[in-house]
C-alpha cells in the first residue's frame, strides 16, 4: 500500500500503517491490505515500598512480585483504498486489538464462597477498538472520521518502519507496553484532594487525552518536502466528546453543558538533516461539567527535538499539562499544573541497539512529594526488517504523594498488579515485535 499521505504517520506512531503491507485487488479500483504487529513479552514485575508509607505497605495482600507472559498492545489491521479519480480515493482502516496471552473471559481466583470473577481487559483488546476510520484522501492531505489517538503517543518515534515516522522521543524497536514513560509519565498526571497543609491526600491519575478518542474529524497533511533531505507533516482534529459519551443530554443537569465541551488537537512534525523535531497542542473542554466545578478543562503542550549522527540519537521531550480546577482544597479549586521531561539516548550498530531514556514528572502546582522518575536500560535486536527481540528493564519510583501508574496494569490477568501512591516498581522483560 502507497502511504504517500501521512494518514500513516499522524495516526500515531504504534498505530501505524507498514508498507510492506500486501494488498489484495478487490476491483479494478479498489484494494484491500492486511497487517498487523504481534507484540508479546516474558516479564517479572515487583512492587517495592518505594516513598509508601510503612502502614501502606503493610495492608498489601497480593503478592508484591510476578512472573508473567504479557501482550504489549497486539494488533491486526484492515485497510482499504478505492480510487475516485487520479489523486483522490476513499480510505478505510479497521485496526483490532488482540491479546495473545489471555483470552477476554479469563477470571481472577474465586471470591470468599463465590464463583470467579469475570476480568475486563478494557483497554488491551476489541474488535475494531484500535483507530478506526474512514475518509477521503487527495493531493491536499486527507479528512477521516472515527476513532484516532490523539496527543497519547506522540513523540514515540517509529521511524525504523519508515522515515516519515521518525521522532523525538522513546524509539525502542522492541516495547514493553507497561514500560513506554511516554504512557507512564508524559501522557498522564496528578489530581485530587488537598490538604490544609498542601499534601494532596487523595490522588486520582488522569490521561492526557484518551488512547482512542471517539467522534474525532481529522485532517492530515500531505508530506511536505522543504528540500531533497526533509521531511514535514502537520495533523488537525476535533472532537465534540471523545470520551463517547453520546447520550449525556438525556440527563436533565447536563442539558446547558453538553455543546459547550470541545477537543481541539493539533501537531507539527519535521524530519531532515540528522533531526527530527515534534510539537503538539492539546485542549479538552469537558461535557457535562460546569465551568465552576472539579476537572473542567484539560490544556497541554508537548515539544521534543532529537538529532542523529553516526548510530547514536540525543533527544529531549518536554510536556507541560493544565487541569483547570484540578485540585480541591477544602472545597476551593484550583489548576493542577505539572511538567515532565523525557530525555532518550540510543546507539544502533548493525542489527543491534541500546538505549536509555530516564523521565521525571515535576511537582504537582508545587505540592509536596508529587513528582516521579524513570529510567529505562533497552536492548534489542533485528531479526529481520520487521521482526526485532530484546531484553527491557523499567524502573519507576514515585515521591510519597505521587500515583503514577504502569501503563496498562490491572486490565489483564497477567501484569495485573497497580502499585499504590507512593510505592515504586520495577520490570524486566523479554520481548518479541514482529510487524506483519
Amino acid at each position: 500500500m502507497n502511504i504517500r499521505f501521512a494518514v500513516v504517520a499522524a495516526a500515531s506512531a504504534v498505530a501505524a500503517l507498514p508498507s510492506w503491507a500486501q494488498g489484495i485487488q478487490v476491483t479494478g479500483a479498489t484494494n484491500i491490505t492486511i497487517s498487523g504487529l504481534l507484540s508479546v513479552g516474558v516479564k517479572n514485575s515487583e512492587i517495592t515500598q518505594g516513598s509508601s508509607s510503612a502502614a501502606q505497605w503493610s495492608n498489601r495482600s497480593a503478592m508484591p512480585a510476578e512472573t508473567h507472559v504479557d501482550d504489549n498492545t497486539s494488533r491486526l489491521i484492515v485497510a482499504s483504498t478505492s480510487k475516485i479519480t487520479e489523486g483522490w480515493n476513499v480510505i478505510f482502516r479497521m485496526e483490532t486489538r488482540f491479546t495473545p496471552n489471555v483470552r477476554p473471559g479469563d477470571s481472577l481466583l474465586p471470591a470468599a464462597g463465590g464463583p470467579p470473577a469475570g476480568y475486563a481487559v478494557n483497554d488491551a483488546t476489541g474488535i475494531a477498538d484500535g483507530d478506526t476510520w474512514g475518509g477521503v484522501s487527495s493531493p491536499y492531505g486527507s479528512i477521516v472520521v472515527g476513532k484516532s489517538t490523539l496527543y497519547y503517543t506522540d513523540t514515540i518515534s517509529a521511524g525504523y518502519l519508515a522515515p516519515s515516522l521518525e521522532a523525538p522521543g522513546e524509539s525502542y524497536r522492541i516495547w514493553d507496553a507497561n514500560g513506554l514513560a511516554s504512557f507512564n509519565m508524559l501522557s498522564t498526571y496528578n489530581t485530587g484532594n488537598v490538604s490544609a497543609t498542601g499534601v494532596l491526600t487523595s490522588v486520582t491519575r488522569n490521561v492526557l487525552g484518551n488512547t482512542r478518542s471517539r467522534n474525532v474529524v481529522r485532517y492530515d497533511s500531505v508530506l511536505f518536502k522543504p528540500d531533497s533531505e526533509s521531511l514535514l507533516n502537520f495533523s488537525l482534529a476535533w472532537s465534540k466528546n471523545p470520551a463517547g459519551a453520546q447520550n449525556m443530554f438525556n440527563a436533565a443537569s447536563n442539558t446547558s453543558t453538553y455543546e459547550g465541551g470541545q477537543t481541539i488537537y493539533g501537531r507539527v512534525m519535521y524530519n531532515g538533516h540528522g533531526f527530527s523535531a515534534s510539537g503538539s497542542y492539546l485542549d479538552q473542554k469537558f461535557q457535562g461539567v460546569a465551568a465552576s466545578a472539579a476537572n473542567t478543562e484539560l490544556k497541554a503542550v508537548r515539544m521534543g527535538v532529537s538529532y542523529k549522527v553516526a548510530g547514536f540519537k540525543f533527544g529531549v521531550i518536554y510536556d507541560n499539562a493544565n487541569m483547570v480546577n484540578g485540585l480541591n482544597t477544602a472545597g476551593a479549586l484550583s489548576d493542577a499544573k505539572r511538567t515532565a521531561l523525557e530525555v532518550p539516548v540510543s546507539y544502533s550498530w548493525g542489527d543491534h541497539a541500546v538505549y536509555a531514556t530516564y523521565s521525571i514528572a515535576g511537582k504537582t502546582s508545587s505540592l509536596a512529594d508529587t513528582g516521579a522518575k524513570q529510567l529505562n536500560f533497552v536492548y534489542d535486536y533485528a531479526m529481520t526488517k520487521r521482526a526485532f527481540v530484546g531484553v527491557y528493564y523499567t524502573k519507576l519510583d514515585n515521591d510519597t504523594n505521587a500515583y503514577y501508574q504502569p501503563f496498562l496494569t490491572g486490565y489483564s490477568p497477567f501484569g495485573g498488579s497497580a502499585i499504590a501512591r507512593g510505592e515504586s516498581w520495577r520490570q524486566v522483560g523479554v520481548i518479541l515485535n514482529y510487524w506483519f
